[in-house]
């Protein structure tokens, strides 16, 4: 019984050690991402508006967008500069009311 014992151990032992690089070289791989919002502002018809979203000091922007309560929101410019991301459009001419828009920005430590 004890050499069984043993090689299980053994073999347990082996399993975990393999899962814990496995999961380090995964994890050294994935750069730490998260999204940054920026604040929402109002857009009325006819108004070109843009919105910005900034990734905290030392950090990179990866990518962004933004969005629109309005499907007549048209997206004219959407590019990063630095560490803020910039979102441009303009607003139906022939819309009612307002809508809100709001840039966002991907962020990561480079």
């Amino acid at each position: 019984m004890k050499p069984r014992s043993q090689i299980h151990r053994a073999l347990f032992t082996l399993s975990t050690a393999a899962l814990a690089v496995a999961t380090s070289a995964t994890m050294a791989l994935a750069a730490p991402f998260h999204q940054v919002n920026g604040p929402e502002s109002y857009v009325t018809a006819g108004q070109e508006m843009t919105v910005t979203a900034t990734c905290p000091p030392g950090e990179v922007a990866t990518g962004g967008g933004g969005y629109s309560t309005s499907v007549l929101f048209t997206v004219s410019r959407s590019f990063a500069i630095d560490s803020t991301w910039y979102w441009s459009g303009r607003y139906s001419p022939g819309a009612t009311g307002s809508a809100r828009v709001s840039a966002f920005v991907i962020c990561t430590t480079p």
